[in-house]
């Protein structure tokens, strides 16, 4: 196991450790506690690992599950997580299971229009198109695409992240010029975005999208200026490093 990982894992099961013994005290800090599985369970992922990442999250299910008054919003990011964990898993089948559970029970508790369930709607899509449903694949994300411009405004970066995907999704059904309108308005966003919104691996990947279809509709000079830029942007990235979370991240289709 790379030396770095391993001590991340270390560090990550003393914080779970100790937000288990508060929680036990104190019923309120079971979010508190989500989250700090959630960043070991990520953890467990990128060992892969991932029975130990599942048994984590179904902890931190029945911890949730055993409240007085189950908070809808906690069980709801708790599915998707666990919803994200099968489909990195390749479990598609269980991986929609709980996505379309973590709905219902939004739905239910009244959050069904939140930003947590349009990622939930995203990322259902990113399965359907998968599995070549891509007319579920595109309700799906147009539902997402409705929610996030109402919460977040047209000008953000998940607004972008999900005309990416719609653009992905065309070009898998060969609609060139679909995605291509999706792809230029991923790229007019993400241009404009502030610095501590931007994610230069995003801008990048638009610049390969676009390229893409550009070359599929003919006009190789753009298409090959366009990958030129991206890989310029990527020459200067920086490394990631994820934050605790309640929900499973918005996925942003790369497979173009």
């Amino acid at each position: 196991m790379d030396p770095n990982l391993e001590r991340q894992i270390a560090s990550a099961s003393r914080s779970v450790e100790e937000a288990r013994r508060v929680a036990y005290h104190d019923s309120t800090r079971i979010g508190a506690l989500v989250e700090q599985i959630s960043v070991l369970a990520d953890l467990r992922q990128k060992e892969g690992d991932f029975r130990k990442a599942e048994s984590l999250y179904r902890e931190a299910l029945y911890r949730a599950q055993e409240q007085r008054k189950p908070d809808p919003e906690l069980l709801t990011g708790i599915h998707s997580l666990l919803a994200h964990l099968y489909d990195r898993w390749g479990r598609m089948d269980q991986a929609c299971q709980f996505y379309e559970k973590a709905l219902k029970i939004a739905e239910a508790g009244g959050i069904a229009t939140s930003d947590k369930v349009a990622t939930i709607k995203n990322n259902l899509a990113m399965i359907f198109k998968q599995l070549r449903d891509y007319q579920k694949a595109e309700l799906y994300y147009q539902e997402a695409l409705e929610i996030f411009q109402r919460t977040d405004g047209d000008q953000s970066a998940r607004v972008a992240s999900v005309f990416n995907n719609l653009g992905v999704l065309y070009y898998a059904n060969m609609d060139v010029e679909h995605a291509q309108q999706m792809h230029e308005q991923a790229l007019y966003i993400r241009q404009n975005l502030a610095n501590d919104q931007m994610d230069s691996a995003d801008l990048s990947q638009t610049y390969i999208n676009l390229g893409a279809v550009y070359k599929a509709s003919g006009d190789f000079q753009k298409a090959e200026a366009c990958v030129d830029r991206a890989k310029k942007i990527r020459a200067s990235m920086n490394g990631y490093h994820p934050n605790p979370r309640r929900a499973a991240a918005l996925l942003i289709d790369k497979s173009l």
